[in-house]
């Protein structure tokens, strides 16, 4: 029971590691991957500083990409463990 909630916050901190603790490597691969990608291209258009002052949609876009990652990377985290260890 206390594993799934760890496995879902370790996700929604940093996506992909929940799905490690879980023993399924390549998915959290994939959302780790993504979460890089949608990061980096964050910091190259050092979006932090500019997205509150000129209201650029595309970084809020990546902003909403990267809250999605976390958000469906703990919700699947979350529900692989109960699966796991429900057996």
């Amino acid at each position: 029971m206390k594993q799934r909630w760890i496995a879902a916050a370790l996700s929604a901190v940093l996506p992909g590691t929940g799905q490690w603790l879980n023993h399924h490597w390549m998915k959290g691969a994939a959302f780790l991957i993504g979460t890089l990608i949608a990061s980096g291209m964050l910091r190259r258009r050092s979006v932090l500083s500019s997205v509150f002052t000129d209201g650029s949609m595309p970084h809020f876009l990546l902003l909403a990409l990267l809250a999605a990652l976390a958000v469906w990377s703990a919700a699947d985290a979350f529900r692989s463990s109960t699966r796991i260890h429900a057996h």
